[in-house]
This record gives structure tokens, sequence and C-alpha cells, in this order.
């Protein structure tokens, strides 16, 4: 099975840079799942924005996603996961912003090819 080249860019905003934002997009038999997480300061709430879109022979699809979520005491929290199917040539894009307030203070996009 060849192995997928995934390109992921991340960017922390604002100047405490005090959020990591890790996407987890995994592809196994033909299905693209993602499942992110953040570490920050304990007891944040934050909101996000997931948006999923897929291009292929089969057709194209879009999914978004936005929740609301609080880290935990040790500052720690995974996002709503997403799961969508994918064929070897298929190209797809995931992006996940994280707020706090209306501030955006992290994000993470992960494109294939």
């Amino acid at each position: 099975m060849p192995a997928l080249l995934l390109v992921v860019f991340s960017a922390a905003f604002g100047a405490d840079g005090a959020y990591d934002l890790h996407i987890g997009a995994t592809v196994r038999n033909g299905n693209l799942q993602v499942t992110p997480r953040v570490a920050g300061p304990a007891g944040k709430a934050l909101r996000y924005e997931m948006v999923v879109t897929r291009h292929g022979g089969a057709g194209s699809s879009n999914s978004s996603q936005t929740g609301s979520v609080r880290l935990d005491e040790s500052g720690e929290a995974r996002l709503a996961s997403s799961s969508v199917s994918v064929g070897p040539r298929d190209e797809y894009r995931v992006e996940v912003k994280l707020y706090e307030g209306g501030r955006l203070v992290a994000e993470q996009s992960v494109r294939h090819p």
C-alpha cells in the first residue's frame, strides 16, 4: 500500500502562544479519520471550527462542524471527530480553527496531495 503524503500547516496566533493544536488526521482502509485535540491553560473555554473537503472520482463532499470545549484540569481537550471515505486518488483538505472569545488563537490544516 503506498504511503500517503499529508502536508500540515500550523499557525499560532496571539502574543502568549498558549495553545497547541493537533489536527490528528489519519487515513486507514479508505477512511480519513480526523480527531483533533488541543492543549493550553487549564479551564479555558474555547470555540472551534472544523471543515473537511474532499474531491475525487465519486464526486465532492464538504463537511463542517463547530462547537465549544473547555480544557480539563491538565489543560487538554479533544474536539469532535470526523470521518470521510476517501479513494487513493482523492484530494482532500482539513482545516481546524480555535477561538478564545472572538480571537483566533490557533489553526491547523492538512491537505492531500
